[in-house]
């Protein structure tokens, strides 16, 4: 049983995550199930049942009713359904592994320090995290460090033919939201731009939607960027392939970055990477190997002048890219390690008779 507060039709990296998790974990025969909060979205073609209850009081008669093996509870920085969920799986004497999604800076650490405290999370459960970072950020709240699972993709999908061509075709994907700093990729693009200027012509994609496209869009305008920097709104996997076909840069300017689900799939459709050092990013992009890293807005327009300039230390990342897939962060190998948190989860939940007459109450 998956529990999120956010699911489809909402796009998002954990909306998409807990969706091909689920998928993932029904097609090798398990018997999946997700509550969530959103609401809304048809889930009628999907290999699994999706349970969106009008209230959190529901939860607790969907868990008792189907008595799930484990519970996996999905959590960002603010994740009202989960923290009640987990509480109540706690009670039921059901397995619980929880993991985090995202960046915890100091106050949110503070936050979920005093609710495991209260909420005695740190009895029978589990934690996971998707990055390194996350693991050392969660580690410092809970005072126990999680278990490293990361997000995954399935590597054939992605591995497509190179179509691109002359010129440097920048591409980044993600929603347009403030925390992905989107005027920032804009300001990123147009200094390399400026210092490329006839030298290397440059285009890029971004592939998206988000409250801060109308910012955006008079960001181009202001700029007089519009004609070579096009906003192509929100496409399916099959789209965005086409797209990373085409692409020789790919380009995440998120400072805080938990993961970088699209980043991956871009690394392994064979796409030279330039991100933040300091983030998700950076547990399957090493710089100089799979890409550039760098700490701030001028090391990241540096990177992107050096790949615009240096046409054969993009084919080498790119060649790199493209024989060594990332095997680490295929389904099999991520589903191996959460079937292992799963049994360890199961291993911790102990029922002593006050517990027990709780549960069946």
């Amino acid at each position: 049983m998956h529990l999120t507060d956010v699911f489809a039709p909402r796009i998002g990296g954990i909306e998409v995550l807990v969706e091909s998790l689920a998928r993932a974990q029904a097609a090798v025969g398990e018997e999946v199930h997700v509550i969530t909060a959103t609401v809304g979205g048809s889930d009628s073609d999907l290999p699994f049942q999706v349970h969106r209850p009008r209230r959190m009081t529901g939860v607790r008669r969907i868990l008792r009713r189907l008595q799930p093996s484990v519970v996996h509870i999905h959590v960002s920085v603010a994740s009202p359904l989960a923290v009640y969920s987990a509480h109540h799986a706690l009670r039921l004497c059901i397995p619980l592994v929880i993991t985090v999604h995202s960046m915890w800076d100091p106050p949110v650490r503070a936050c979920y320090s005093l609710l495991g405290r209260l909420a005695g999370w740190h009895d029978g459960m589990v934690f996971t995290a998707v990055s390194t970072v996350v693991a050392d950020q969660v580690g410092r709240a809970l005072s126990s460090t999680p278990v490293v699972v990361p997000n995954a993709v399935t590597p054939d999908l992605w591995r497509v033919p190179s179509t691109s061509g002359t010129g440097l075709h920048v591409v980044s994907v993600g929603r347009l939201v403030t925390r992905r700093q989107p005027l920032k990729l804009l300001e990123v693009l147009r200094l390399a731009h400026d210092r490329l200027a006839g030298e290397v012509r440059v285009r890029a994609t971004i592939v998206g939607s988000g409250p801060r496209r109308g910012a955006m869009l008079r960001y181009l305008r202001r700029h007089g960027m519009a004609e070579w920097v096009h906003l192509v709104g929100s496409q399916d996997h099959w789209a965005v392939r086409e797209i990373l076909a085409s692409a020789d840069v790919y380009l995440n300017v998120t400072r805080r970055e938990a993961f970088g689900l699209a980043t991956l799939e871009a690394r392994t459709a064979g796409v030279p990477v330039i991100a933040r050092s300091g983030t998700g990013v950076a547990d399957f992009v090493e710089d100089g190997r799979e890409g550039l890293l760098g700490s701030s807005t001028e090391d990241l327009v540096t990177a992107l002048v050096s790949l615009g300039r240096r046409r054969t230390l993009r084919d080498r990342i790119s060649a790199h890219n493209r024989a060594v897939p990332p095997a680490e962060f295929s389904w099999p190998v991520v589903l191996d390690r959460l079937r292992t948190c799963y049994d360890d989860a199961a291993r911790r939940v102990v029922v002593g008779p006050a517990r027990r007459e709780d549960a069946l109450r």
